[in-house]
């Protein structure tokens, strides 16, 4: 009797234990939200704008929001990092999180608001994150939807900005508990103007479109032609033709070796987007080429190449009349393209696309042009394929000697290569065809001599092997003996000849690149375009490097590579200005942390674009190609497929 009138004093004491623990255990399980904003400016240290620090319940139905106004006005007209690092953690175990930081930034100017995004991109989750993230890896709590919150589970969100006058950065700031996470993080994928139409280009409206030859002068650098700078008399042809044309004296192409370069002057598209990146990628079906614009448009269609890269095999053969690859000399070319104007019909326009392997490597002129640039030093090199089979082309250990000769014997090539547009602009006038023809002369890629510790193309996106010549004969002469100082690429090419000859084809794509004749409007502006460049060796990954110049003529490359062995040289990599430092002396990655970050802000975003519009097409990768015998030997001539890789690497391209 006495046990059974006691039990409701038990079960009472019982609650009573309960709720006391909850009082004194509950704060234990209790976590805070800790918040700290600060921003650096190169040359300058670390200012902290903001700290918060939040008691939160885990269990709450609704997380709180902290919101804060920061003013920026004292950065004003400074390129600036603002970051905020968030931490959710137990109360009392300072060691145990519990979840993240979100955040929602506004960049708040008169009149004008806009959304602050922070930007990450990496390499396809089959492949595996690279050997650092391209900026802040951001997910997205509401993927897809209104909601602009994202979080970082590591290191800090961070965002660079010129800071406008009078602006202020807006936040709004909440925790994310990982117990209410599901499933896998979404990447948060910023609004890049994906969706945005072509640039619309003018178009002229010719009575009969103009003729259109473009020549493709293979590894021809700029800074080895007379009407660039060159004082040993490497061009005269080239430097007669400059007086008649319109020099781009920054022209870049956005990759370093001839199959993508092509292929980016025929689509008009980047390599990550029409796909022909890797040693072993054909160009796919999906992108239309100008050949196949031109056709339709009435143009007579013919391409005659030498570079075994672009021969039938690997796609870049649609749409021509007349597709010709021979394993030949630049006088092949010339000889050609005289026998197949004599043919032409006069009444009808022509588009021809010539592709002359010199002064691609091995370096072996004539024994006339090699007595002209012969300075007396050869060293233990002779420019030839089989020097070249022994070769390293990352880390060479050549000598002074052996580099002079090897300049020697290049700048042979090239007045070789000269000769020959000589003979080759004599053709077009004696057929007449020069006056009303929209005339380009340019290179796909340049080459390395060791500058940064690399030799030939391919293996790097520096100076040497990503700055090209472009001269470009308008028809009727117009623009003749300009020189344009803005920035110009490859993915020009396509947009130039299409308003040339009064053509605007629907595609189902976006165009990135601007009529080069506008920009002969304004020949005197300073550079202040953005140029992109990316090259993928590998078929493991996506893309190796990538380099972006910025407004500011500060040029950022980085290593995205996900491969274990080395796949870029360390002097290839980093921060230079390329306006003070043309030649890329003098790395600034750590004199210019925030600088850098920008650059790489600009990458990470540019990349996310590629891989949108890669993936808008009708195939997700580019056809693996199989060549024949012929074709091989002639890859391996030029130091493909086996001749110049890299020792360690060149297992992979088996």
């Amino acid at each position: 009797m006495h046990s059974g009138k006691r039990l409701p004093w038990v079960a009472a004491g019982i609650l009573a234990a309960l709720a006391i623990a909850v009082l004194v255990v509950r704060p234990w399980l209790d976590s805070v939200m800790t918040v700290k904003v600060t921003v650096t400016t190169d040359g300058a240290p670390s200012h902290v704008v903001l700290r918060i620090s939040k008691l939160l319940t885990e269990h709450a139905k609704v997380s709180p929001v902290v919101a804060a106004d920061l003013d920026l006005s004292r950065w004003a007209g400074k390129l600036i990092r603002v970051d905020i690092e968030g931490t959710v953690r137990r109360r009392w175990m300072r060691d145990a999180a519990t979840g993240f930081v979100a955040c929602e930034a506004e960049l708040v100017r008169p009149q004008v608001t806009s959304p602050m995004e922070f930007v990450g991109w990496q390499q396809g989750p089959e492949i595996g994150m690279h050997i650092g993230p391209v900026g802040p890896q951001a997910f997205g709590l509401d993927p897809g939807g209104a909601d602009r919150f994202v979080f970082a589970t590591k290191g800090s969100l961070w965002h660079c900005i010129k800071t406008p006058e009078s602006a202020r950065l807006r936040l709004r700031l909440k925790p994310v508990f990982t117990s209410a996470l599901e499933g896998a993080l979404t990447p948060y994928v910023p609004s890049t103007g994906q969706d945005a139409s072509s640039p619309v280009f003018p178009l002229s409206t010719p009575e009969r479109p103009p003729d259109v030859f473009i020549y493709v002068i293979d590894a021809l650098r700029a800074d080895h032609l007379g009407c660039y700078g060159y004082p040993r008399g490497t061009s005269p042809a080239i430097d007669a033709f400059a007086a008649d044309a319109t020099v781009y004296e920054n022209a870049y192409t956005p990759t370093t070796w001839t199959r993508p370069a092509v292929a980016t002057m025929l689509t008009g598209l980047y390599a990550s987007v029409h796909g022909a990146m890797h040693w072993s990628d054909g160009l796919a079906e999906w992108p239309v080429l100008l050949p196949e614009i031109l056709t339709q448009a009435g143009y007579r269609t013919r391409c005659f190449v030498t570079n075994p890269n672009l021969s039938v095999p690997f796609g870049l053969d649609q749409g021509y009349d007349q597709f010709v690859y021979c394993n030949a000399t630049a006088d092949w070319v010339t000889t050609t393209v005289t026998s197949s104007l004599a043919d032409e019909d006069p009444r009808r326009p022509v588009f021809m696309f010539l592709h002359t392997i010199e002064p691609h490597h091995p370096y072996v002129p004539s024994p006339e042009s090699r007595r002209r640039f012969d300075r007396g030093v050869h060293g233990s090199w002779d420019g030839t394929a089989k020097w070249f089979e022994r070769l390293n082309v990352l880390h060479p250990q050549v000598s002074k000697a052996d580099l002079e000769c090897m300049l020697d014997l290049y700048d042979a090539k090239v007045y070789q290569a000269d000769q020959e547009v000589a003979r080759f602009l004599a053709a077009l006038k004696q057929a007449g065809r020069y006056d009303n023809s929209l005339v380009i002369v340019t290179a796909d890629h340049g080459e390395a001599f060791a500058e940064h510790d690399t030799l030939i193309h391919a293996w790097d996106l520096n100076q040497e092997t990503m700055r090209i010549p472009l001269l470009i004969h308008f028809p009727g002469g117009k623009y003749a003996g300009v020189r344009v100082r803005e920035r110009a690429s490859l993915i020009d090419f396509t947009p130039t000849v299409l308003s040339a000859a009064g053509v605007r084809p629907a595609l189902p794509y976006r165009l990135p690149g601007r009529d080069l004749a506008a920009m002969a409007l304004a020949p005197e502006s300073g550079p202040s375009r953005r140029i992109y460049g990316e090259v993928a060796r590998w078929d493991s990954n996506d893309v190796d490097l990538v380099a972006v110049i910025d407004e500011d003529g500060y040029k950022r490359v980085v290593d995205v590579s996900v491969l274990p062995r080395e796949t870029a040289v360390k002097d290839t990599l980093g921060l230079w200005d390329t306006r003070a430092d043309p030649q890329e002396k003098v790395n600034l990655a750590g004199k210019l942390p925030v600088r850098a970050s920008y650059d790489e802000q600009l990458i990470a975003r540019w990349l996310i674009e590629q891989r949108y519009w890669r993936g808008k097409s009708a195939v997700a990768r580019a056809p693996q190609v199989d060549h024949d015998e012929a074709v091989g030997r002639h890859l391996k001539s030029l130091g493909y497929l086996g001749g110049a890789l890299p020792q360690q690497d060149r297992s992979a391209q088996k």
